[in-house]
């Protein structure tokens, strides 16, 4: 019986101690992190029927942008409920970007186009660049300069 009480007092011991340390090594592991509080929160409005998937995308240079998403350093998938989606990219890297989103109305996880190559599905990227005459907005005239903390980016969606 006095083992049992020994052994239960040691192992509250262990537990306490345990605990504390566990919880120091959390905190120092966010101090030692710089990215852990930043976040980068494309905001989407002129959403005109809450209907599919919002998928958005960030480029970190040309390559891909703005349509090919599976090229994109970064991107998720949102649900549309409403006439605005936030799309969330938690511990992002300080540098330049570019974002595209577009609204997968059919849900078949891509960006639809018609005959000539324009988008049937909305659409919408960063800076809320324009198209150009014959083909999509330009990575340079869609960059932004992420600095790191809390950061929304607009993006209102185009319908052609």
């Amino acid at each position: 019986m006095v083992w049992n009480r020994v052994a239960g007092a040691a192992l509250i011991a262990a537990l306490v101690f345990g605990s504390w340390t566990l919880s120091l090594s959390t905190e120092a592991q966010v101090d030692n992190d710089p990215a852990a509080n930043n976040t980068l929160t494309l905001a989407i409005t002129g959403i005109q029927k809450a209907d599919g998937r919002m998928a958005c995308a960030l480029f970190w240079e040309n390559k891909g942008f703005p349509r090919k998403h599976r090229r994109a350093l970064r991107r998720t998938w949102v649900d549309v409920k409403g006439n605005t989606v936030k799309c969330v990219f938690k511990r992002a890297g300080l540098g330049e970007y570019a974002a595209s989103v577009f609204l997968d109305l059919n849900r078949n996880g891509k960006l639809d186009t018609n005959a000539i190559g324009s988008p049937s599905e909305p659409w919408g990227v960063s800076q809320n660049a324009k198209s150009k005459r014959f083909g999509p907005p330009l990575y340079k005239d869609a960059k932004f300069n992420y600095q790191g903390g809390a950061v929304t980016i607009p993006i209102e969606l185009v319908y052609e």
